[in-house]
């Protein structure tokens, strides 16, 4: 088994939860670190665990082949700038302090001279430990042992977060360092103070009781299931603890906290699988299998039946065998695009049901996916009390200004008021669901008479040189760039703001931005959108093309997928971050795309060079499209795997 930076979090009731990152087989700053957990004589149904003979294998590897193993301190020294590493450097970390550690482990490190961090969680120490906790723990006079040998530094991995807790009203129960708790008694979430007193008063713990149990001083933690957010991370400084260890796969990660990075080892992997996991060269892209998802089909007002509806969902989505899934996060039953209800706790839009992180949590613990939330950028219609027409886009039409009668009602990305409200309502998502990214809507655009806002006319009058607005078709070919420019920008800037409040919670989540196709084939088309393809792919993790020949109106849609794999390809990583989204549904006609149909478009977008494919809408109930066709080029599953032609 290939190492899988995989964290798996079996909550006390016994609800399976897992967190799936993949190896892209590079170490972060030519430093390799690795992560054990359990090292016992032979590995049985353990997920996590790397058996004795497994383990020397891959040190007497490492030594043959030139690496050098190295301390904590060498490794904190060296990232302070106060000392210097050898050449092919290696840490050895272990994750919550198993017996084997003390029986097998430590004597072994002794042998070999090799030094090591010890992982400890201080709750479950001379304590019951939890059921998912198999095997036997060291005792405080083991650690205590170890914890004066030249080979071990102890280090902290939390008092009692290393467990899940209830996070909604269904009972799922994710990591509680990065979760706020649901209080099944009063029904209400906790709000930001409590999360920070509950982390805050837990980190404390742990460091104080390590203290006093070692005598060594406690300055570095590593995350329960390798997870953390810019709010542990702030309080684990305050706490005291100068090194923060993760679990994930980059080299270097944009925060301000420095977490360190680390490869799980699990599951025996062989020295043929290990040499290719830890390359120092970035694998090939994963190929990604994207269903969309409209949540108001889940939606019941009945809970029984929403989790019978959940439970269908779930047993579609497993049977397609797709990488991720696009999740609508809002309700958008009558079809207007104006969102007015979502299915999370905020402070912005009514709240239809607490769904969204119910269906998130199912999606990625029991039909393993990776989840994006689908959610509005501008178009929300907003409750009387936030309502106001001056925070709407507005063109110039009939020599005049007026809102927009575009078919999307759109907030302005121009007001501030505007920034301040969405940056509540993502804020709301990322706090309460753990996604691993966001898909923006198409309303994220702007025509050639669009925005008129009050906020953006001096602006715009800077570029005409003119004291009063003038229509747009006066501008000249500069002018008229330098207005679409500025429209464009600001877009990008409402969005990657929306990310930075997201990642603050999720720092690990991925950006797709969707965009119209004629962006891709025409650059021209900027103007008709204030999108630019290029600058997607710059800005965000993904660029989402709405592949829709029956709405573009194009006769030959085989040709017409070559001709927008072929654009992608003559822009840097084009092919690599363009997801190719096709129409499952004739919206014109009324009615379902043939299933072949479908399958056939796939085939030409995968056959012309496209990595990554997706389409939308899905009917679970009635299987549209037809998963026993579509799933011989969506299915990211091996061959072969049973087909039904009929």
């Amino acid at each position: 088994m290939k190492i899988k930076l995989t964290v798996q979090l079996i909550a006390a009731a016994g609800v399976a939860l897992f967190f799936s990152v993949a190896t892209r087989s590079f170490a972060g700053e030519g430093t390799i670190i690795l992560c054990y957990h359990d090292v016992p004589g032979e590995v049985y149904l353990d997920d996590y665990g790397a058996d004795q003979q497994s383990f020397i294998n891959t040190i007497e590897y490492l030594k043959s082949h030139g690496y050098t193993f190295i301390s904590l301190d060498d490794f904190v020294r060296s990232k302070n700038g106060s000392g210097t590493l050898p050449e092919k450097p290696v840490l050895l970390t272990f994750d919550d302090a198993y017996a084997s550690f003390y029986d097998f482990v430590y004597p072994m490190l002794r042998e070999y001279k090799i030094p090591s961090a010890l992982a400890v969680v201080t709750g479950w120490i001379g304590a019951q430990r939890p059921e998912y906790v198999k095997h036997d723990l060291m005792s405080w006079d083991q650690i205590r042992e170890v914890s004066r040998s030249p080979y071990v530094d102890v280090i902290s991995h939390s008092h009692d977060l290393h467990t899940g807790i209830p996070a909604n009203p269904q009972g799922n129960k994710p990591a509680a360092a990065v979760n706020r708790l649901f209080d099944e008694e009063t029904k209400k979430y906790e709000n930001t103070d409590e999360y920070k007193k509950r982390v805050r008063d837990d980190l404390n713990a742990s460091k104080r009781i390590l203290e006093e149990k070692t005598g060594q001083t406690v300055d570095t933690i590593a995350w329960p299931y390798g997870l953390y957010n810019d709010i542990t991370a702030q309080l684990a400084t305050e706490a005291g603890f100068k090194n923060q260890f993760t679990l994930n796969d980059k080299v270097v990660m944009d925060n301000p906290f420095d977490q360190i990075h680390r490869f799980l080892i699990h599951k025996n992997p062989t020295i043929s699988e290990l040499r290719a996991d830890l390359k120092l060269a970035p694998s090939p892209v994963a190929q990604k299998r994207i269903v969309q998802v409209d949540l108001d089909m889940v939606y019941d007002p009945d809970p029984v039946q929403a989790e019978k509806n959940l439970d269908k969902l779930l047993d579609r989505i497993k049977d397609l065998r797709v990488t991720t899934v696009y999740l609508q996060a809002f309700s958008d039953d009558d079809s207007t695009g104006d969102i007015r209800n979502v299915y999370f706790p905020n402070r912005v839009l009514p709240m239809k049901q607490d769904l969204f992180s119910r269906v998130v949590y199912q999606l990625k613990g029991k039909a393993e996916m990776e989840v994006y939330a689908w959610m509005p950028m501008l178009s929300l219609d907003l409750p009387e009390e936030l309502s106001d027409d001056n925070l709407h886009v507005r063109e110039y039409s009939g020599g005049e200004v007026k809102i927009s009668s575009a078919w999307y009602r759109r907030l302005s990305p121009f007001s501030l008021q505007v920034r301040e409200l969405l940056t509540r309502l993502y804020e709301d998502l990322a706090v309460n669901t753990p996604i691993d990214g966001i898909i923006f809507q198409d309303d994220g655009y702007l025509n050639e008479d669009e925005d008129f806002h009050p906020a953006a006319v001096e602006q715009y009058n800077k570029i005409t040189g003119k004291s009063e607005i003038i229509a747009p078709h006066q501008l000249s070919m500069e002018q008229r760039e330098a207005w679409t420019e500025l429209k464009t920008r600001k877009l990008n800037e409402l969005a990657e703001h929306l990310m930075g409040v997201v990642k603050r919670y999720r720092p690990e989540a991925k950006s797709a931005r969707t965009l119209y196709a004629p962006v891709v084939l025409d650059p021209s088309s900027i103007k008709r959108f204030g999108q630019s393809y290029q600058k997607s792919l710059e800005l965000y993790d993904y660029a989402v093309v709405m592949a829709y020949p029956y709405l573009e109106e194009v006769k030959h849609p085989t040709e017409w997928f070559k001709e927008l794999v072929a654009a992608a390809k003559r822009q840097p990583q084009g092919i690599e971050k363009t997801v190719f989204k096709v129409q499952a549904y004739d919206w014109s006609r009324k009615k379902w795309v043939k299933s072949r149909t479908l399958n056939k478009w796939f085939k030409a977008l995968i056959a012309s060079g496209a990595e990554h494919v997706a389409y939308y809408p899905d009917d679970y109930v009635l299987d549209n499209p037809r998963a026993n066709v579509i799933r011989e080029m969506m299915s990211v599953e091996d061959f072969p795997f049973k087909r039904d032609w009929k």
